[in-house]
């Protein structure tokens, strides 16, 4: 990667006039003709994969391979009415955020519709590239498709409690399956097959203006996943992966998430991990991996609730071991430059260590880089002071804004700041309201710090305080963030479009835009 400036934003938050009230695939043109005008020249996204009908969360899959449905483009749709597609819209405009429910109840008949005109008019060119695409993604497309069909026959229940002949993944009643439900195993791919056609398509005009992809490899399918049904002996499934005690949780957390059996996926070379890294280095540029510790040693928890956790490995040198051999796949299979570590939290200086060592970017949240914690000598490291093999960052899609955090910070935490970042005294520290020009001030140090990728959401880069993600918290409200207007309006708004000239410019000033390193 070259020295850039990156914007995070799901792509569930993309908003454009014609979507039908969830960003979709077809407005990452517009986007990125937007942010192109700021000097950004790369965007990061959270997982595309498809989750369950009631779930928000782009962490908890359905398959880790799959792209969502609902991020097709109507716009594209071969064979569907307009006035059906006009209608669905009605719908939804002028309304900032609809349910998933009602999203999926007026995009899925549309789709069923392009299917059926696919399945009773494609031409030979078309049945052909669609066979094409079933063959390569044979690997993981084949079994996906079942299990989709067979959530619609057992009415959404979770695997473990389908008939236990194909709970079990037995091959004589797994065949069987496949024969009976043929025509919605179709109609699921062909779906796969939409989305993945739109977004090759978007993703070469994006390369072509000269914007590259940032993926998110989700650390875990959910344990109700394609993944896990089709590959159970990969997995240890009566413990769930977590987090260790910390000052946040005195007896830790769990997530939910299945337990890798390690062992048996090294026995074959991570195959199914290498297949995940392969199909990444396909959609995106570079690919950010979520929970990189976890990799190293993976802390799960029994059944039992009064049980403690433990990490697995255990010893350092099995950690490092374990560690080290997946990182070096994945370099093998996305490339060396390519890869951003998730290196947040609790994680031991060894392990940065090791990564650096192999070429893999640390994140550097600039508000959780200091020295002497907690003591009378505690202060921020400067921006100026991050390696160059890192990534400077403002906040992440699980913390509060800059705007927030800045509102609830200390005075002292500002004072801190202030002193670290040396900004001029003519800056209003004291104020809990984030002026522009401080704002500024603090970007203007990240953008200038030696980090090949300075990254911030798009919140951050204009002063909004509204959030994507509030961790360990279920509602409506999560992960259901999106722009606070239509792409098309923001950038015809004289405002905005000062706000990103003067974007543009901080990002050329610091050597971010190509041509200029």
């Amino acid at each position: 990667m070259e020295r850039a400036a990156a914007i995070l934003l799901p792509l569930f938050s993309l908003w454009t006039e014609n979507d039908l009230g969830r960003g979709d695939i077809g407005a990452l043109r517009p986007f990125a003709r937007w942010i192109l005008k700021m000097g950004h020249r790369m965007l990061q996204l959270l997982p595309l994969s498809e989750t369950a009908a009631g779930e928000n969360s782009p962490y908890s899959a359905l398959s880790v391979f799959s792209i969502d449905p609902l991020y097709v483009s109507v716009d594209e749709l071969v064979g569907v009415p307009h006035e059906e597609i006009e209608r669905a819209r009605t719908r939804v405009r002028g309304r900032r955020t609809i349910a998933r429910a009602e999203l999926r109840a007026l995009k899925l008949p549309l789709l069923r519709a392009a299917f059926a005109h696919f399945y009773q008019h494609a031409g030979a060119a078309e049945r052909s590239a669609f066979e094409k695409f079933v063959a390569e993604n044979r690997h993981w497309l084949e079994d996906y498709a079942l299990f989709r069909a067979l959530k619609d026959r057992f009415d959404w229940a979770g695997w473990q409690h389908w008939p236990a002949d194909i709970r079990d993944f037995e091959r004589a009643p797994i065949a069987a399956a496949r024969r009976e439900l043929q025509s919605a195993m179709t109609m699921y791919s062909y779906w796969q097959y939409l989305a993945h056609e739109q977004w090759r398509n978007a993703r070469a005009e994006l390369a072509a203006w000269g914007i590259g992809l940032i993926g998110d490899l989700a650390f875990l399918p959910a344990t109700d996943s394609a993944d896990v049904w089709s590959n159970q002996h990969l997995f240890i499934l009566d413990r769930q992966v977590g987090a260790p005690p910390d000052a946040f949780s005195a007896s830790g957390q769990r997530w939910g998430l299945p337990m890798p059996n390690w062992p048996r996926m090294r026995s074959d070379d991570l195959r199914w991990w290498r297949e995940r890294a392969r199909k990444s280095a396909q959609l995106y540029d570079a690919v950010r991996i979520d929970h990189v510790v976890g990799f190293y040693r993976t802390y799960s928890f029994s059944s039992d609730p009064d049980e403690p956790g433990e990490f697995f490995p255990q010893s350092e040198a099995a950690q490092r071991e374990q560690g080290e051999a997946f990182f070096m796949m994945l370099n093998q299979e996305i490339g060396e430059g390519r890869i951003i570590g998730e290196d947040l939290g609790t994680v031991p200086p060894w392990v940065r260590l090791s990564l650096t060592a192999l070429g893999v970017l640390g994140l550097k949240v600039f508000r959780w880089e200091k020295k002497d914690w907690h003591t009378p000598r505690e202060r921020f490291i400067p921006p100026a002071e991050f390696p160059e093999l890192s990534v400077a960052v403002t906040s992440t899609h699980d913390t509060e804004t800059l705007a927030q955090w800045w509102r609830e910070s200390a005075p002292a935490e500002r004072l801190q700041l202030a002193s670290a970042m040396k900004f001029p005294a003519s800056l209003d520290i004291a104020s809990p309201t984030l002026k522009t020009d401080l704002l500024d001030a603090i970007l203007g140090q990240l953008y200038a710090s030696p980090s090949r990728l300075v990254l911030a959401p798009i919140q951050d880069l204009f002063g909004w305080e509204e959030r994507i993600n509030v961790p360990g918290s279920v509602d409506d409200r999560n992960w259901t963030y999106r722009l606070p207007q239509p792409v098309e309006r923001l950038a015809a708004d004289r405002a905005i479009e000062e706000r990103t000239r003067k974007l543009f410019e901080m990002a050329r000033q610091a050597r971010r835009i190509r041509g200029d390193v």
